[in-house]
């Protein structure tokens, strides 16, 4: 005999690792302001986070700032958007949907950075390759409590052929 699905506050079925990890991120890099940016990376990754980024370790707030400078665009030309490539997870427990790893490809377009000795912003895009670990954070079947406990990013950054001219 299989255990019931776990269900969020509502009574609904936990979504998938999968499903969970792309709504997140996406808020993530999505949130139309800074301060919801850090309010969405709260409520997606631990607070004692271990993560690499390119090889490099990171606590939370390390992360954090990564993140926010990612985000952090000065300009009128919007915000920056997630494009996935695939996720696949590996649930500990199939029929929980409550941790396990999750192993995902994503763009992240419209991050624009400061061309050095210019007025001009130059759009780039980031190709995020990640590893995360999910564990829910309690024992309660009718809670969603999963957050990112680990997490190994690799990053490239890409050129996108256009600038943008300061005010």
């Amino acid at each position: 005999m299989t255990s019931p699905t776990p269900s969020s506050p509502t009574g609904t079925p936990l979504c998938s690792l999968a499903s969970w990890s792309r709504e997140h991120i996406t808020a993530v890099f999505e949130s139309p302001t800074n301060q919801l940016v850090l309010h969405a990376l709260g409520n997606a990754f631990s607070r004692s986070l271990k993560a690499t980024v390119n090889g490099a370790s990171v606590d939370f707030d390390g992360f954090a700032r990564l993140i926010a400078d990612m985000s952090d665009s000065e300009c009128e030309w919007g915000r920056p958007s997630v494009d996935w490539i695939f996720t696949e997870e590996m649930p500990d427990d199939a029929d929980h949907r409550k941790n396990g790893l999750v192993k995902g490809e994503y763009f992240i377009r419209g991050i624009f950075t400061r061309i050095p000795g210019s007025n001009e912003l130059a759009e780039i895009e980031a190709r995020k390759e990640v590893v995360g670990r999910i564990e829910s954070q309690s024992d309660e079947d009718g809670l969603d409590s999963r957050i990112i406990v680990r997490l190994d990013a690799t990053v490239a950054l890409l050129p996108v052929e256009r600038t943008k001219q300061l005010s």
